[in-house]
């Protein structure tokens, strides 16, 4: 391995396992367990992620990256389980669809593993590692395992380069179904802002903040702690409006929106930039 990208995975290493130090059912276990398994330690990769899925049971990253796991420890069905548990959770992706084709070629089903294969090089002809699996497969040969590391970078939204808020509202703004996302700061002003052009910042932006104030009013007296999320439902739109590091994080989703899968990609994303920021 190089040496600067073995440096990279030991500062990374280092950084999750203070955040997963400081707490035990941080989403971070997903990110230490999958650079303990591009280091190559994949004893130590396996006993993080499991006993991070045993707190986060549903968590589809967790389960995507203990698939690869148990894939490069050359247990391809407990891989193929573990997959259909991630796209259970999450739905299918380019990086799903590729890792199972891998899985079926190695479990000697490679009818079943060509014809998603197929699938994929319909909506991208040239993509280099979809043709690379399927010339193995024609010629009975390896292709390269870190195909699907490639991918995931690009297919699990980029979440890992995320470094600061304009980053990390222009990836909260190209997720399916987010119409629109920004960030207020204490003082009420928006810090950083992605909407649509039908949204006026300054109206959103005030609108969020009074409901954040009358839910702070309201609720007073109730032991009820400090709320999560608002959700206000309209007929064609949801506001999503949360609150992390004394700043309020607003999105403006559609009717079809998964926000059960939100949910856990705006965790993953703000411990990511606390993890890039820290």
């Amino acid at each position: 391995m190089c040496p600067s990208i073995t440096i990279e995975l030991d500062e990374r290493i280092e950084k999750c396992e203070k955040i997963l130090s400081e707490n035990s059912e941080s989403l971070i276990f997903a990110a230490l367990s999958d650079a303990y398994r591009k280091k190559g330690d994949l004893s130590r990769a396996f006993h993080v992620c499991s006993r991070g899925l045993k707190i986060h049971s549903e968590y589809g990253p967790g389960h995507l990256v203990m698939a690869k796991i148990n894939f490069e420890r050359g247990m391809y069905s407990e891989a193929e389980k573990e997959l259909y548990l991630a796209i259970k959770s999450d739905g299918k992706t380019r990086t799903s669809e590729l890792l199972l084709a891998h899985i079926l070629y190695k479990k000697n089903q490679t009818k079943e593993a060509k014809k998603i294969l197929d699938e994929l090089k319909a909506t991208d002809p040239d993509n280099q590692t979809v043709n690379e699996l399927l010339n193995a497969i024609q010629q009975g040969g390896e292709a390269e395992k870190s195909y699907y590391d490639t991918i995931a970078v690009e297919d699990r939204w980029n979440i890992e380069n995320i470094s600061d808020l304009k980053e990390a509202v222009g990836y909260l703004k190209s997720l399916p179904g987010i119409l629109g996302a920004m960030v207020i700061g204490e003082e009420g002003l928006v810090r950083e802002s992605k909407l649509n052009p039908k949204f006026k910042k300054e109206l959103l932006g005030a609108t969020a903040i009074d409901i954040t104030q009358s839910v702070d009013e309201g609720i007073t007296g109730i032991d009820l702690g400090k709320y999560e999320r608002i959700t206000v439902e309209g007929q064609n739109l949801e506001l999503w409006i949360s609150r992390f590091d004394h700043q309020t994080l607003v999105l403006c989703c559609s009717a079809d929106a998964n926000l059960g899968a939100l949910k856990v990609r705006v965790w993953e994303m703000l411990e990511q930039l606390s993890l890039n920021s820290g």
